[in-house]
């Protein structure tokens, strides 16, 4: 059986044994259905749950991601789903569409693809240039499987950057934006404080980031800096901004949101209150998605609790 042919008919069976031992759907008020509707979930959440490509097979790896989608909307009511990269089994095309298959047969929609190639990035070092044309090549490829997966939204690693590397880092994201528009799917960065490596463990994460130069200035301003001269966007995440206390959260936010891609990270903190900045976010007139980012149940459905109570 060739590799394609085996990827797809293993992943269908996957999803008819998941089918058959679904989990009970949660009981959402009537009144919170639209609330439930802004919410969506990164594959990244169930990551030590799922068979992945890079990753070897455990007794705790019992989900296929083709069987994230009906999880989500039989355990919380979300039908929004954002997906990494390396939780993709193949290259191939029909595997994309077998993907959207099942994320249209869960009545969901896949709300942003997060990709992530190390040191690969609009960042690298200027006497380097290699690997943000590598990047730009790779990320267009990626742009079309959102296509294929009616996906909005593609989120770059911006690696590290500085003052130094502002002009090519504009230059390069400018050409992935100018084609992902072409695709109708928007580029964004993420907030990541003092730092860009990769999240999550991804293959190739050592070495995403170059040293930050000194700067008195919070990395947020230069990093929506770029993305706005390169007409991209920023995919907020709220602990990524590296704000020390709410005011500082608060001032970020203000500076933010109007280059927001229409969805954002949403995570708690030790020193500022979720709950508190869900509140300015929507007094802000924020009218988009908060992608959950937690790992596992337990602290996924604490951030889903908190984001229903106050939005």
């Amino acid at each position: 059986m060739k590799r394609r042919e085996f990827l797809i008919s293993a992943t269908a069976a996957a999803g008819a044994a998941f089918a058959g031992r679904r989990i009970a759907r949660a009981q959402t008020p009537g009144a919170d259905q639209p609330k439930v509707a802004r919410i969506a979930m990164m594959t990244l959440n169930f990551t030590n749950l799922l068979k992945t490509p890079f990753q070897p097979e455990g007794p705790e790896r019992t989900l296929d991601l083709f069987d994230l989608p009906d999880m989500y909307a039989d355990t919380y009511g979300v039908h929004n789903i954002e997906l990494q990269h390396y939780h993709m089994a193949s290259a191939e095309p029909s595997y994309y569409k077998a993907l959207r298959a099942r994320i249209d047969r869960a009545k969901s929609k896949a709300t942003q693809l997060v990709v992530e190639f190390g040191a690969l990035n609009i960042s690298a070092p200027d006497h380097n240039f290699l690997p943000r044309l590598q990047v730009l090549d790779l990320t267009k490829v990626w742009i079309d499987r959102c296509v294929v997966l009616g996906c909005p939204r593609i989120m770059v690693n911006q690696g590290q950057p500085t003052q130094e590397n502002r002009t090519y880092a504009i230059d390069t994201l400018k050409a992935m934006a100018d084609y992902g528009r072409s695709q109708g799917v928007k580029v964004t960065m993420e907030t990541r404080g003092g730092a860009g490596a990769a999240r999550g463990g991804a293959p190739g994460a050592a070495g995403a980031a170059a040293a930050p130069s000194a700067s008195s200035e919070p990395a947020w301003i230069l990093l929506n800096d770029i993305a706005k001269a390169a007409g991209g966007f920023i995919n907020i995440d709220l602990g990524g901004v590296g704000a020390a206390t709410q005011d500082e959260l608060h001032t970020a936010l203000r500076g933010l949101l109007p280059n927001s891609s229409g969805s954002m990270h949403v995570k708690s903190s030790s020193v500022w209150d979720l709950a508190t900045a869900l509140k300015f976010i929507e007094s802000s007139g924020y009218t988009g998605i908060y992608s959950i980012e937690a790992r596992g149940h337990e602290a996924t459905r604490l951030i889903y609790n908190t984001i229903l109570a106050n939005i």
